[in-house]
């Protein structure tokens, strides 16, 4: 089923772009959305998205990002390498290329060691992007969120990026 690249926060994502999103970005990250939708993933059988380096791979995972969270995803999370400074900067990146969702409150966007634990149910309703670095204690606290704090957020389909996948894999505690 083709992906709508008129939803709310894919348009306001593709506004922001500088320089503007190219037709095989935009068809990439949709075709990503389609296949994900269409093909059940696990631990075995993960949905990838490769790309050579400075070829436009965080471009277009984000924009498989806000077409995701159109098409019915309620969660992205997207792993970053064990760094505070990498971790910063990729929130930093999502908060750039999604502030006008964010400002127009389709989309709330965290790293999860600063994750509040008092989210309304209004702030949960919302769609979430949530940052980790693939570190012990950052996904003990992604563990802790998504099971203890807010376990219906556990429920909601959520799409998994590892923004750095130097070793492939599902990170550890993280499976099924």
């Amino acid at each position: 089923m083709p992906i709508d690249r008129n939803g709310p926060i894919f348009t306001l994502y593709a506004a922001v772009q500088e320089p503007a999103l190219s037709q095989d970005t935009t068809d990439c990250a949709a075709r990503t959305v389609e296949q994900l939708l269409e093909v059940a993933t696990d631990e075995n059988k993960p949905g990838m998205l490769l790309g050579k380096i400075q070829s436009g791979k965080t471009r277009t995972f984000l924009g498989a990002v806000a077409l995701g969270l159109d098409a019915g995803f309620g969660t992205a999370i997207v792993f970053t390498k064990g760094t505070r400074a990498l971790a910063r900067q990729t929130l930093a990146r999502i908060r750039k290329d999604f502030r006008r969702a964010i400002e127009q409150e389709h989309v709330l966007a965290f790293d999860i060691r600063a994750m509040p634990d008092n989210l309304t149910d209004w702030e949960l309703d919302k769609k979430l992007i949530i940052v980790c670095k693939k570190e012990d204690d950052n996904l003990a606290a992604l563990s802790d969120n998504l099971l203890q704090v807010y376990p219906q957020l556990a429920q909601r389909k959520t799409l998994i990026i590892d923004d750095e996948a130097d070793f492939a894999g599902s990170p550890p505690g993280l499976v099924g």
